[in-house]
């Protein structure tokens, strides 16, 4: 019968893993009216009636299902308010080369934010830009039918498009003196709650590892974390280089230069998959020597085996506050003021 589906693919999955499978039946069409009501349909869902309650709230935010007193559930085509010229709407993610040269990794949640897009008729163009590309960019100004997402530039280039206030979002936090609106990840909440966990492990040495592009200031950071933990961890720092064989050879020379027990956190963009072959490859053991830890990854670069613990990237909730902000831009010809840190959740595979 019209709206009947077959029991989602999960059960007890939180409103979000539910947000995201329901949207992708609205996108493909194969979700149809007339909706079961909330108890009908989350029975064959298969979830609890709280969490469908919880989904259809997110999806009636993003203005794909539609809740009328006393007539049910709808689906919702959301059309925003284009710009008056009638040129397409689009999304441009500005990207520093030096720092974005490899977007294997980053196509997850690329895709993410694209498909999202798509459903609103909304293109995004995603572009490695040099500084010449940047200034060129910057000196053209403001276009009320594209949105600017800056990820990973410099602190002088992102300081350069500062007045850029109604049209750019930052990727990630913002440099010092940058007032632009950003989304970012809690990456230090979750390296602290790592620290802890290493801690409680009785890993006394935990090492994080960054690209060699990485600000130094994390450095100071990082050691500042460690020593107000009030675990008694000494925090040290590595750091490797972005390309994938200078990498794998500064891997290798890492494990070799390991003693004792150690922890290690591969923040993003390094490669867990990468160190922990490296550490195996040295006759190392892991986890029980050395236990590696994924910061904000995906979830191909964890891929290997022992699985380590990791704290994936958020893709779902980020992807949706992206996309509500260039909703709101199109709508309104501004973003909104958005300040926003979006936590990571651990994740510890089963052991058997």
């Amino acid at each position: 019968m019209p709206g009947r589906l077959d029991r989602a693919p999960f059960r007890r999955s939180s409103a979000a893993q539910l947000a995201d499978y329901l949207r992708g039946l609205i996108q493909r069409g194969e979700l149809m009216e007339p909706l079961p009501g909330i108890r009908d349909w989350s029975v064959q869902l298969g979830v609890g009636r709280s969490t469908l309650e919880q989904t259809v709230r997110i999806l009636n935010r993003e203005g794909l299902l539609r809740v009328l007193p006393r007539r049910g559930i709808r689906i919702q085509r959301m059309r925003t308010r284009g710009p008056t010229t009638g040129s397409p709407r689009v999304v441009r993610w500005l990207s520093y080369r030096r720092r974005f040269s490899d977007r294997s990794d980053s196509m997850e949640f690329l895709g993410a934010v694209e498909e999202r897009l798509q459903f609103h008729e909304i293109h995004l163009h995603h572009e490695l830009c040099d500084a010449a590309r940047l200034r060129a960019i910057h000196k053209r100004g403001e276009n009320p039918n594209q949105l600017l997402l800056l990820s990973s530039l410099p602190p002088e280039m992102e300081r350069m498009f500062g007045d850029f206030r109604r049209s750019a979002l930052v990727i990630g936090k913002p440099n010092p003196g940058v007032s632009l609106p950003y989304v970012s990840n809690d990456v230090w909440s979750a390296i602290r709650h790592a620290v802890v966990q290493f801690a409680r492990r009785g890993c006394t040495r935990v090492c994080m590892v960054m690209t060699e592009d990485t600000p130094t200031t994390l450095d100071a950071e990082y050691h500042t974390l460690c020593a107000d933990s009030g675990t008694g961890v000494h925090g040290e720092t590595a750091r490797l280089p972005m390309e994938l064989e200078e990498q794998a050879q500064a891997a290798r020379r890492f494990a070799a230069r390991i003693q004792g027990r150690l922890g290690v956190i591969a923040l993003y963009p390094i490669s867990a998959t990468m160190l922990i072959s490296a550490l195996l490859e040295r006759g190392i053991a892991v986890p029980d020597q050395v236990t590696v830890v994924a910061m904000n990854t995906t979830r191909q670069s964890v891929r290997v085996v022992p699985i380590p613990i990791y704290y994936p990237y958020p893709v779902a909730a980020f992807a949706n506050t992206v996309v509500r902000a260039a909703l709101r831009y199109f709508e309104r010809g501004k973003l909104p003021r958005l300040r926003k840190q979006i936590p990571l959740q651990m994740v510890e595979p089963r052991s058997s």
